[in-house]
């Protein structure tokens, strides 16, 4: 059942991809996205976080269908991306874009700015002037905190935080209704980071543009989020509104993540405990059966070995745990210390 009011509506998403072994042993499958589903208003940024290896630049790609899902379904205003004729297809790809994680090797560098931002009017808006083109890219790159000069200049001539900024006038320039930012500051120093974050935060508000914003720092995504998504082994654990999911997590695995922030307070961070989780992430190509945190879950049981936990709660705060209600009378709210 589709919902009027939602930009995108995800469910039970799967994305697996074949890995070929030697020629004695049978094909494999990475389980990258396992039944995610997730939605999103105009104007909302969710956050999605986690581990490296946890299948969230697969579930961005696969939202914009840069990569085919295995199973489930991808609405975006209430209309089947699978299911769309390739005229429609395009038609709908100008409503989206994606900021990649490394912003050098996202731009072409035999091009320049001009050329790279102006690029997606060439695809969609043939018809547009030369003169007119240049003046929309010159007032997207201002808007972006790039000079005018930059239009004739090419990708190796600007610091990291400048060509994420060109990145940023890319994928703007056709006023898309959603934009996937994979790792869009995890390449960057912490001053620019904040520079890019604010920035992103700003024309999201100035346009109504949506944002999902991937990546492992959960500092960064409280500063931008509205919601919070936190992913392990391609699975959802929790998702909150963001001021409920950093005052009061409800899965280990969240309050894992939240310990390991630091607090800016010296005292308190010297004085509070964290949470370590043993062992590394199990490889995707065999996760582990039932919940598949239990494998570093310090607060597992036997059902956690052999029973998936749905996620339960109420349309705030979602989490997928057998245990929570325990860990939560047991620990209080915001026993992560953030």
């Amino acid at each position: 059942m589709t919902d009027p009011g939602r930009l995108l509506q995800v469910s039970d998403l799967c994305v697996r991809f074949p890995v070929a072994g030697a020629f004695w042993q049978k094909p494999s499958v990475v389980h990258a996205v396992n039944s995610v589903s997730l939605d999103l208003a105009e104007g909302e940024i969710l956050g999605i976080v986690g581990e490296s290896g946890c299948g969230k630049s697969s579930l961005g790609r696969a939202l914009l269908h840069l990569i085919p899902a295995s199973s489930g379904q991808v609405l975006w205003r209430g209309t089947d991306l699978a299911r769309m004729g390739a005229g429609e297809r395009r038609r709908t790809r100008r409503e989206m874009a994606m900021i990649f994680q490394d912003p050098l090797a996202s731009l072409n560098p035999r091009m320049t700015v001009g050329a790279l931002v102006g690029e997606p009017l060439d695809i969609f808006e043939p018809r547009l002037g030369r003169v007119a083109r240049r003046d929309k890219v010159a007032g997207m790159l201002a808007r972006v905190g790039l000079t005018a000069d930059a239009i004739d200049r090419y990708p190796h001539q600007f610091s990291g935080g400048q060509c994420q900024r060109i990145g940023i006038a890319r994928a703007l320039m056709l006023s898309p209704r959603m934009v996937v930012c994979d790792e869009a500051v995890s390449a960057l120093d912490v001053s620019v980071q904040a520079q890019i974050v604010a920035l992103l935060g700003e024309l999201s508000r100035e346009t109504g543009t949506a944002l999902i914003f991937i990546s492992h720092n959960l500092a960064v995504v409280r500063q931008i989020s509205d919601r919070v998504m936190v992913l392990y082994l391609g699975r959802v654990m929790e998702v909150a509104d963001r001021d409920r999911l950093y005052r009061s997590p409800r899965h280990p695995y969240t309050r894992a993540l939240l310990s390991a922030v630091p607090l800016p307070d010296p005292a308190r961070e010297r004085g509070r405990s964290r949470i370590r989780l043993s062992g590394d992430l199990p490889s995707p190509l065999s996760p582990p059966g039932g919940c598949v945190f239990h494998t570093r879950c310090p607060a597992a049981v036997d059902r956690c070995r052999h029973d998936c936990p749905p996620l339960e709660g109420d349309a705030g705060h979602q989490v997928a745990c057998h245990r929570w209600r325990e860990i939560a009378e047991e620990d209080g709210p915001g026993s992560s210390g953030s």
